[in-house]
């Protein structure tokens, strides 16, 4: 009983911030989008409008597979709950993703599908499986001891459960294995899913279970999706148990108080803690591929052309010339580029790059290729645009601005590019445009079974790779712009075709990615033998051939126009490095496309789920057909409503019995901790639609003012972004009195001058505060640079009231040093509410930070912006503000100097009170709050900083179970503040701990201190006039970010 009061209180005290992980939207779909809904009989599938038959496919899916992802997890999805789960069609969004969240409940799809090297089965059946069975593993979190918190805490404590016991690499890895053991593909059975581990493991780097799941800044780590396949598919293979995750979840629902249960399931599954275990799962799949290795020798013999990193680089999709090969490279600390190798081996940088969609094409001086571009305003309406670099001009350009277009390739005579094209309701299209015109001239439809991923011209016929129900095939329709088409570029629409294929391979369980043409051949990579190597696919004999022989695979393979060299980026331990061929030193071995590899782990995880199935008769009431699909018949959906914004606008998904300042908690700013969380409740709102978020709140506290009284206050904040512009707005009621505040002028005993003084005395009435703020998120980003715009209003008003009227007193003197007051006159003034009127606008351009850098790489950002006071201008003065701050690289990769400049101004010389917007400040003046009124109250004031962050390797190490320190980051920093008559400085020194693991919690956390030592032209002067100041600053320097 002790140990459920224990968590009780963790519970209470940490679930309001670890929630953060849950109160989070994925972003906005365009505002003009009329949704509407069905009803499947677990889930209720809600959808834009038009696209009700894709709504019913991924209905069926989810229905199918609700039995099946259940067997091994322990649960089934929906089981816990009595309502629909909903979930949510993004189709305006080209990346391929979903998500389940439980604050709200709810699941998102996004429904487009990725194009090359996608999986080897339909996207609908991998993101049905796949997020499914993450619906299973929530279910853990609202049954046995967890179940009574649910009702106290509502929905957040199921996400918050979910982010402290499962974790990432849990929930992440199993769900892999979910995709993996109820088909013939998933991610188990592609090879560049745990490529990275076979030639770390040859090379003896086995680190231990800490350094895997919590990663390096100096060691190349894969994610938490491998990480988390090996550990769970190894202790589910070496155990020949498929029950871990089901077993650990119903154990850690039953006995909370043990965050670290999973090592007692492991022990009592394979007699082995979990560290031992995951070892032994290493050695096991070590074991395996050293086999399989064997079996693929002999190796095509090849030199490396560049130098070995000393930091884990990866160079991709290779592009030859007759002297120069171009790739692009990305690093732990480089962010993507392009670069050219020219004949002497030299690496040139080229451009930077973005976030690519397919692979890169050449012709005519021009390199192409797909890239996602974000919309300026929806973030979840995303494209996928055709981009070029002209190598002559060394300028990119957008091809097509908008659409879901993939893969570009160009004609043999350069007139014409070809692309795949998603429509939005489903199914894949060929698309092909006028170079010339920019248009699309001719397209031809797919059938919908099969996804098109990737397509090349070869004699009078197009070649093209796609996914079905059984994996990829290669196939061939007639050249459809045969004929010559008008280079008009009509209505696309109108000049639809469904030609005839022909299935030349396949399909098979194995992908086919980077199709390209070599002479009268179609040459493609495949993972067919287990790893990644080139094949040449002859159409005239319809033989296939294996061109290569690698270790551990290789990728982006591309001969030189002579066709004498072959050179692609083999995968090593340092990363993806290039290489270079013969071409006499080719393999050519002739292979059957149906002859592929068998997974040995992946296999025994299907055989596995295989005898659940026929055993499970009180799961599914039904017999095993041998198609893992139960329960059996049509899936019955009502019919298509439309689901209106506003009905379901405010849906209060989880409540505390605590007062907790959800904008806080979602800014991770924590400001004001003690009024952050404090006694009372709150209600927590957000539609399905993530277009409303919200609180409700009561909160108990004592008056600022009057610390013998308690108040009892109300809070709401909403915040709508369906929207063009975003608006934010919130109240806060009775947390003090509303004040009257009023001026009193003391006149000197010489008359010549006079001292004013704003008073403030408590009304009766309770204080009242209203905040309205208007934005628009502009987002600008493309070609690698992140660039955005965002402008912003804001009003607030009170019931505060000023009165304008001055009583003036005449200062009489009674002492050598005692004045008295003594009334003089009285100017009349008027009252004026409390209201403030602000004005901003931020921009930024930016390049991303790589994996193990502090900054940017190179970057420039502004915000400038203006507030007065509506009545009270000449009393407060109107200010102004500009910040500016920028990114330079450093010394080494991930070194970088940051520095900023703020200024800020007066705008009124006359009015009596200056405004404080901004801290002009250096940094070590921390606790000196007179010197910040009275630099305020300079006309101006202008702060310039310089950092300069030095990451320093500390050798990746657990301190017990608790905590795993990663690096540190030691940051010489210098303050430089100007003002009117002066100036003053901080220098000093922050050193910070950056742990991945602190107290059991997977999450970055920087811990450390800082030194500053304060000077200037103008410290002597104003410590002269008893303004407190400290000649240094010790204190501590912390930051931490909390996990998904």
């Amino acid at each position: 009983m002790k140990r459920f009061r224990l968590f009780f209180i963790f519970a209470a005290l940490i679930i309001p911030l670890h929630s953060h992980a849950q109160f989070y939207s994925l972003g906005d779909d365009p505002g003009h989008v009329k949704w509407y809904s069905i009803d499947s009989p677990e889930y209720r599938i809600i959808y834009p409008e038009g696209l009700d038959s894709l709504a019913k496919v991924y209905g069926r899916l989810l229905e199918k597979y609700r039995i099946p992802v259940s067997r091994s997890a322990g649960y089934v999805p929906g089981e816990m709950t009595s309502r629909r789960m909903p979930v949510i069609l993004h189709p305006y969004n080209a990346m391929s993703n979903g998500s389940v969240a439980w604050a709200p409940m709810r699941m998102d799809l996004f429904t487009s599908p990725e194009a090359s090297g996608a999986e080897a089965m339909p996207w609908e059946k991998m993101l049905a499986i796949h997020e499914s069975r993450h619906v299973a593993q929530m279910q853990f979190g609202m049954s046995h001891a967890l179940r009574p918190f649910n009702w106290i805490f509502g929905e957040m404590f199921t996400g918050a459960m979910a982010g402290i016991y499962p974790c990432r690499w849990l929930m992440e890895g199993d769900a892999v294995v979910a995709e993996t053991a109820l088909t013939e593909a998933g991610r188990g059975r592609s090879a560049d899913f745990l490529n990275y581990f076979m030639p770390a493991f040859d090379s003896g780097d086995f680190r231990t279970w800490d350094r895997w799941r919590y990663g390096s800044y100096r060691h190349y780590t894969p994610d938490h999706y491998a990480v988390g396949y090996m550990a769970i598919s190894g202790l589910r293979y070496m155990s020949s148990d498929p029950g871990f995750t089901g077993t650990y979840l119903h154990y850690a629902a039953r006995r909370p108080y043990d965050p670290l249960s999973y090592w007692k399931i492991s022990r009592s599954l394979t007699g082995k803690g979990f560290r031992d275990a995951f070892d032994e799962s290493m050695k096991t799949y070590h074991g395996i591929w050293s086999m399989e290795k064997e079996r693929r020798r002999p190796f095509t013999p090849s030199i490396q052309m560049v130098k070995t990193p000393r930091r884990h680089i990866e160079y991709s999709e290779l592009i030859a010339t007759d002297s120069t090969l171009y790739a692009l490279k990305e690093g732990l600390g480089k962010s993507r580029v392009m670069v050219m190798l020219d004949k002497d081996g030299k690496e040139h940088h080229v451009t930077s790059f973005g976030n690519i969609s397919g692979p890169l094409s050449m012709s005519q001086d021009r390199i192409w290729w797909s890239e996602y571009v974000s919309d300026k305003r929806w973030s979840l309406k995303v494209s996928s645009v055709i981009m070029y670099y002209d190598l002559r001009t060394g300028k990119k350009r957008s091809f097509t601005r908008s659409g879901k277009r993939f893969c570009p390739s160009i004609s043999p005579d350069g007139q014409s590019l070809m692309t795949i094209s998603y429509p939005l309701h489903g199914g894949s299209e060929i698309e092909v445009f006028s170079i010339r015109s920019g248009k699309c001239v001719a397209a031809a439809v797919m059938p919908d079974s099969l996804q098109v991923t990737e397509a090349v011209w070869l004699g009078d016929r197009i070649y093209a790779a796609g996914i079905s129900e059984h994996g990829y095939g290669l196939y061939s329709i007639q050249d459809f712009t045969s004929g010559g088409l008008p280079d008009t570029g009509t209505d696309a629409v109108a000049r639809k075709t469904s030609p005839a294929m022909t299935q030349e391979l396949g399909p098979e369980p194995v992908k086919i990615t980077r199709l390209h043409v070599n002479g009268g051949d179609i040459l493609f990579t495949s993972d067919k033998n287990g790893v990644n190597e080139l094949y040449r696919y002859s159409p005239q004999t319809r033989r296939l051939y294996q061109m290569t022989s690698t270790e551990y695979g290789a990728e982006g393979f591309a001969f030189s126009p002579d066709r004498k060299k072959l050179y692609f980026s083999a995968s090593s331990a340092a990363g993806k490095i290039i290489r270079c061929s013969d071409t006499a030193d080719l393999l050519e071995k002739e292979t059957s496309f149906e002859d592929i590899h068998r997974y040995v782990i992946p296999d025994a995880l299907s055989a596995q789920e295989k005898e659940l199935a026929e055993t499970d008769s009180v799961c599914t009431g039904k017999a095993y057909t041998g198609k893992q699909n139960l329960p059996q018949g049509e899936t019955v959906f009502s019919e298509p409503e439309r689901y209106r914004k506003f009905p379901h606008l405010f849906h209060i998904h989880s409540w505390a019995p605590l007062y907790v300042d959800v904008d806080d908690i979602m800014s991770m700013s924590y400001d004001d901790y003690d009024q952050s969380v404090t006694l009372g409740a709150t209600a927590i709102l957000q539609n399905s639609l993530g277009t409303m978020k919200g609180s409700l709140g009561y909160s108990a506290h004592k008056d600022p003012y009057d610390f013998s009284m308690w108040r009892h206050s109300g809070h709401a904040s909403l915040t709508y972004s369906g929207l063009y512009p975003v608006i934010e707005a919130s109240v806060d009621f009775n947390d003090r009195a509303a004040r009257n505040y009023g001026f009193n002028g003391y006149i000197m005993p010489d008359r010549q001058s006079w001292l004013l003084y704003m008073t403030g005395t408590a009304s009766a009435k309770p204080f009242v505060q209203g905040n309205l703020s208007v934005y628009i998120p502009f987002n600008l980003s493309s070609g690698g640079w992140s660039r955005g715009i965002i402008p912003q209003v804001s009003y607030s008003i009170s019931n505060d009231i000023y009165s304008t009227g001055t009583v003036f007193y005449n200062l009489q003197q009674i002492g050598e040093d005692l004045l008295n007051p003594v009334f003089d006159s009285y100017t009349p003034g008027k009252r004026v509410l409390d209201q403030r009127l602000s004005g901003s606008v931020r921009a930024y351009v930016m390049r991303p930070a790589a994996h193990s850098e502090i900054y940017p790489d190179l970057g420039i950002g502004m915000e400038a912006g203006a507030v007065f006071y509506p009545g009270m201008t000449d009393w407060f003065s109107p200010a102004g503000y500009l910040y500016l701050y920028g990114y330079l690289p450093g010394i080494t990769d991930t070194q970088g100097l940051r520095i900023t400049a703020t200024y800020q101004k007066q705008l009124n010389k006359e009015a009596r009170y200056s405004t404080r917007l901004v801290n002009t400040l250096p940094r070590g003046f921390v606790f000196a709050g007179d010197l910040a009124d009275v630099i305020a109250g300079k006309p101006g004031s202008a702060k310039f900083t310089a950092d300069y962050a030095i990451p320093v390797h500390l050798g990746d190490f657990s301190i017990t179970s608790a905590f795993y320190v990663k690096r540190a980051v030691v940051t010489p920093h210098f303050d430089w503040t100007i003002f009117n008559g002066g100036g003053l400085y901080s220098a000093g020194i922050t050193a910070q701990i950056e742990f991945g693991c602190f107290f059991w919690i997977g999450a970055p956390v920087s811990i450390g201190l800082t030194y500053s030592w304060n000077g200037g032209p103008s410290f002597e002067s104003l410590a002269a006039e008893n303004i407190s100041m400290n000649r240094y600053y010790i204190g501590p320097a912390f930051s931490f970010s909390l996990p998904y």
